[in-house]
């Protein structure tokens, strides 16, 4: 199988024209993975609430140069995903598990 990239997004506050400030998303770098539907029966029930809420599962097999944080978001070519977790197993630095929930639809 082969990895699709994702673009990891941050949220920015913006002045508008009329002097509003609007958060607004930018990108912030991109990593490769594999994303996948998570099933009930696939959540130990000794992982937090945010991992329980989790929809989905991106596995990164080479760490990026930045953090990736649960105040970002992750974005395919047509969707985008809420960070509610990120997982470094064991402090390995071998690869990463992110828990995302499925936030809706780019436009």
């Amino acid at each position: 199988m082969q990895q699709q990239s994702f673009t990891i997004q941050q949220s920015i506050d913006k002045e508008t024209s009329i002097g509003d400030i609007m958060p607004f998303w930018d990108d912030f770098g991109y990593v490769n993975g594999y994303l996948d539907l998570l099933a009930g029966t696939d959540i130990n029930t000794s992982q937090n609430a945010m991992m329980e809420q989790s929809t989905h599962i991106l596995i990164v097999p080479s760490l990026p140069d930045f953090v990736i944080t649960d105040k970002m978001r992750i974005v395919d070519e047509k969707k985008y995903y809420s960070v509610t977790y990120v997982d470094n197993p064991v402090g390995q630095n071998h690869h990463l598990e992110i828990y995302l929930t499925f936030g809706g639809y780019n436009v």
